[in-house]
């Protein structure tokens, strides 16, 4: 039994021995080990949000896909993008959300807690983005709107002012003026602008200033002497500042030809439709020619007239054969045709 228990320690002896490592040597062999080892892979379906801290949005409402990063499988992803953290500020403006309110808003979707990790500052600042819309842009709309009232003429905008600009929501832009809108007698321009982004209308202005018009008018190209009657070359067109004269210039020359000058005009001076009167086609005195004329048979005679005579008006025609007076018609021509 001695011996047989000196060959078991023998035996155990020999078995430790060979099973002896040097302290270099197992270094070595755990070093091995452990660089020889797979790195394991992430595990499949995790999900990590990281929050921002300062984050810019574009729509009306916060979105968590606008504020944080999201790592996450497809489906899981497209649906956490979508959660609504509230309303978004105005345009150019920032609001907070604490960090326990977008840690609320993810975990209302019931994900498992071991399969999400969220990453979220105590405070979140959230800006809206912006654009501008600078008073040049608004008067060269203006001027395009104008253009319709005015579409032959010359016109400028002065003393130009619009109230109400701010900072607007991005997107696209336009202005909508106020189509009852038709221009004043005088120079003074006061007008309403719709400002809409995206089909949305966002604010309304106010427009104001002092409306400068320039149109060619007819002026005297010499001195008029009352009683004249009127020739194109008596008469030229010149641009000049409409608003604050009077409403019946004229801006034609076929306007003046051959009326008579009711009173005296300076050279260069404009001409409204009021100092004018209808030249007479027959003037009181003159011998003009009278025919009666009913049926077949037509009689023709002289007669002076007794006063100036209107194409398609009567007059009252003394007959210089039977020294009676008559009642006509005058003519284009001057004619005088008598009324049976």
């Amino acid at each position: 039994m001695i011996e047989t228990g000196n060959k078991r320690q023998k035996t155990r002896g020999r078995s430790a021995g060979g099973a002896h490592f040097s302290p270099a040597l197992l270094v070595f062999f755990v070093s091995l080990l452990m660089f020889s080892r797979p790195v394991p892979a992430a595990t499949p379906g995790k999900i990590l949000i990281e929050v921002a801290r300062t984050a810019e949005v574009t729509n009306a409402v916060i979105y968590l896909g606008e504020v944080a990063n999201i790592t996450a499988p497809d489906f899981f992803k497209e649906e956490l993008t979508r959660i609504d953290l509230g309303k978004s500020p105005r345009a150019g403006q920032m609001k907070q959300l604490s960090g326990a309110r977008v840690t609320a808003s993810i975990n209302a979707m019931g994900l498992n807690d071991n399969d999400i990790h969220i990453q979220v500052p105590e405070r979140v600042f959230i800006k809206r983005a912006s654009q501008e819309l600078v008073p040049s842009d608004v008067k060269k709309a203006l001027e395009q709107f104008l253009s319709g009232f005015l579409p032959k003429e010359k016109f400028k905008l002065k003393a130009f002012r619009v109230r109400g600009l701010e900072p607007y929501p991005q997107g696209d832009l336009s202005l909508v003026f106020d189509k009852r809108y038709t221009p004043s007698s005088n120079d003074r321009l006061s007008i309403h602008a719709e400002v809409w982004v995206d089909g949305v209308k966002v604010d309304r202005l106010t427009v104001r200033g002092r409306l400068s018009q320039i149109k060619p008018v007819i002026v005297a190209a010499t001195r008029l002497q009352r009683g004249d009657i009127i020739t194109p070359a008596d008469v030229t067109l010149r641009d000049m500042e409409v608003f604050g004269r009077k409403s019946d210039i004229m801006t034609s020359v076929e306007q003046v030809d051959g009326m008579v000058i009711t009173r005296t005009i300076d050279k260069g001076e404009c001409v409204s439709r009021g100092e004018f009167k209808q030249a007479p086609a027959i003037k009181k005195g003159a011998v003009i020619k009278l025919v009666a004329q009913k049926n077949r048979l037509s009689i023709v005679t002289l007669g002076i007239s007794k006063e100036d005579g209107y194409p398609g008006r009567p007059v009252t025609v003394q007959n210089l054969t039977s020294g009676k007076l008559v009642r006509g018609l005058v003519t284009a021509d001057g004619t005088v045709e008598v009324l049976f």
